[in-house]
């Protein structure tokens, strides 16, 4: 009997390895990430680009609720309310069969340099092993596609090219989602049905109340974008505040921000 491992089996096994060992790393006090943490999650390097001094007062004087963040929250879940609920090795066989298939916040994880990257994609389509479509859907009164939504989208797609996986034709999509239309479940299987049906190429299309935006995903963009990231979790310097008054106004951490309180 062969002890080939299946490519799904590979998969799987690298995953749950990679995750052990930093894990392992960080109990043993031998993480390299600021903070000792075990690795660094695509959505914070995606907030970095928004203000990485909030980034920093964020992890040292925890989360501070807002109804914003709430409304964000709730409106994820009901988005991905009709979403099945599946083991990860029966997902990843699903991935390199022949059939198309729709992962819904799938975690991912893979080594970029010396870290680990690590994120949650709200959804990703899949087919014989190839990554066709990434999803990174946003809330926002703003029709606008914000860099930052960029960078998290372009993340998750370095994390699943370090996964082994194939993103030759990966294209992302970015949809921005008016804050009201957040209790629409079937929203979510419209859009994608829109994105698939006009197939990969960049595009903008108006799907009911969405503004969604579809972008071709290029490696190099992504490593120039993590790499700068990366520099303040390797504690190469400190952390750059935005300086844009507007979002210091906005700010939840903005009491105790030195950055805020010399400006």
């Amino acid at each position: 009997m062969s002890n080939m491992k299946k490519p799904y089996e590979r998969l799987l096994f690298e995953q749950e390895q990679l995750y052990q060992d930093a894990v392992t790393k960080q109990q043993q006090g031998e993480t390299n990430v600021r903070f000792g943490r075990p690795w660094v999650s695509a959505s914070r390097i995606a907030e970095q680009y928004y203000c990485e001094q909030k980034v920093e007062l964020h992890l040292q004087l925890g989360e501070i609720p807002t109804e914003e963040k709430q409304r964000g929250t709730d409106a994820h879940e009901e988005l991905t309310a009709e979403a099945i609920e599946t083991s990860r090795a029966e997902l990843f066989e699903r991935i390199y069969s022949d059939q198309v298939t729709v992962a819904q916040e799938m975690l991912v994880m893979s080594r970029f340099r010396d870290l680990v990257l690590l994120g949650q994609v709200d959804a990703v389509v899949f087919r014989k092993g190839q990554a066709l479509m990434l999803f990174e859907f946003k809330f926002s009164r703003s029709k606008i596609p914000y860099n930052g939504y960029h960078v998290q989208a372009k993340v998750y797609g370095k994390i699943l090219e370090g996964m082994g996986l194939d993103v030759s034709n990966l294209h992302y999509v970015i949809a921005v989602i008016p804050p009201a239309s957040r209790n629409e479940s079937t929203l979510f299987s419209i859009i994608v049905d829109a994105v698939l049906t006009n197939g990969p190429k960049e595009s903008r299309l108006n799907v009911g109340p969405a503004h969604v935006y579809v972008y071709p995903y290029r490696s190099h963009d992504a490593e120039r974008d993590i790499d700068w990231a990366l520099e303040y979790w390797r504690s190469n310097r400190e952390a750059i505040p935005t300086r844009n008054p507007n979002k210091c106004r906005s700010c939840e951490y903005r009491n105790s921000c030195e950055v805020k309180s010399r400006s």
